[in-house]
């Protein structure tokens, strides 16, 4: 105990010798290194919290957005392929991201939530591999419809 009473007292000792402008200047460092670290998961989180995602019998709609709306409207009858992805955090929380790939699109690399490439991909669904099973359905019955 006495040897931690001591580290921190001279911490403040070391402190108090610096001048008020380093330790301006150190903590505005520190502030800004916070911020790029935490701004991610904020983004990440105020994207969860304000997306909707709604699958019909004709297309798949999105709608995300925390100040403004952005709302995508795929056709399932454009949707060549439909996947599971399960991230490590996924495994955890026991869900997945469901990816429809679209005619014309061609990916170059693995998806990624970071990725614009992929589209559209429906996040963070409990029992992901039930509902890909949903949606190629309705993708089946839908160009039936069409055929018919």
């Amino acid at each position: 105990m006495d040897d931690l009473r001591h580290f921190f007292g001279v911490i403040y000792a070391l402190c108090r010798r610096i001048s008020l402008s380093i330790r301006v200047f150190a903590l505005t460092f520190i502030v800004i290194g916070i911020g790029i670290i935490l701004t991610p998961f904020l983004v990440e989180f105020l994207h969860y919290g304000n997306t909707e995602y709604m699958i019909t019998n004709q297309r798949i709609i999105t709608q995300t957005g925390a100040i403004g709306i952005d709302t995508r409207f795929v056709e399932l009858n454009k949707i060549q392929e439909v996947y599971v992805t399960v991230s490590w955090l996924d495994k955890i929380y026991g869900t997945g991201s469901i990816v429809a790939v679209t005619a014309g699109f061609v990916p170059v690399s693995a998806p990624s939530p970071y990725s614009s490439l992929v589209r559209p991909a429906i996040k963070a669904v409990s029992h992901p591999y039930e509902a890909q099973k949903l949606l190629q359905e309705a993708i089946r019955n839908s160009s039936m419809q069409k055929n018919v």
